[in-house]
């Protein structure tokens, strides 16, 4: 089971304003710590919260982040299209429009590229 996972960005508040209107569609809240952001379930289901963003530092050897593929769980399939319409209305780039894939039954996902090119998917796995 994933505890949580973190992400450096090169510009945090522009994809702090990103993730805090794509993920409030899931029911997350934000909360701060000196250059970074924290994101979690604002029903506090995780003990911690289980998204962060960090402010990225360029290095010879790193001169920009990886794009990462990130993946929260929606409740309903209406929570799925709401995060892509969201997303969209915020600047992402739409990767993929909510329906049912074929990776495994009931599997209801929508794609939205951030900012920073990061693959960011809401999937659920009810039948409605």
């Amino acid at each position: 089971m994933l505890g949580h996972l973190g992400i450096q960005v090169p510009d945090l508040e522009a994809s702090t304003e990103f993730y805090s209107a794509l993920l409030s569609t899931l029911s997350y809240t934000t909360t701060s710590l000196p250059e970074v952001k924290l994101f979690g379930p604002s029903d506090n289901s995780t003990p911690i919260p289980n998204f962060m963003l960090r402010k990225f530092a360029p290095s010879a050897e790193m001169p920009k982040p990886s794009p990462v593929h990130i993946s929260f769980y929606a409740k309903t399939r209406k929570e799925v299209d709401e995060f892509y319409r969201r997303g969209i209305e915020v600047g992402g780039k739409g990767n993929g429009e909510p329906g049912v894939r074929s990776y495994m039954k009931g599997y209801y996902a929508a794609f939205v590229l951030d900012p920073d090119g990061n693959n960011v998917e809401a999937v659920c796995f009810g039948e409605e």
